[in-house]
């Protein structure tokens, strides 16, 4: 039986892994910086929950407006929290100052780009 991937291993196989959509004017440096920015700002994995914000996500009675969520925090900045949700496999993105208010407005895929959001 296969052990399951810790969030870090997850978050560093996302940063390996992912493509990006970037605007015109926007070069590879800029992808560069940014996987750097995520990885400078890597945590130990911990438990963080959220209230879901506007505009919330779309179609996921789970996640409705009001509703909280929790998921492992691997990464975080100046109220900018990047988690991984473990049960969904995905990345979303929670705002906020204090750990003990945060918000999750609906932003969720790819570290890189939850990142950026």
């Amino acid at each position: 039986m296969q052990e399951p991937v810790s969030p870090i291993q997850k978050l560093e196989d996302s940063l390996r892994n992912t493509f990006v959509y970037v605007g015109s004017g926007t070069d590879a440096q800029y992808i560069a910086e940014l996987v750097n920015d995520v990885r400078q700002n890597m945590c130990s994995p911990f438990e963080l929950s959220a209230v879901v914000s506007e505009p919330g996500f779309p179609g996921n009675q789970q996640r409705a407006v009001g509703a909280t969520i929790s998921a492992v925090c691997v990464a975080h900045r100046a109220g900018y929290w990047l988690v991984y949700d473990q049960g969904r496999d995905e990345f979303l993105c929670f705002w906020g100052v204090s750990q003990e208010r945060l918000t999750a407005p609906g932003i969720y895929g790819s570290a890189l780009y939850c990142w950026s959001a």
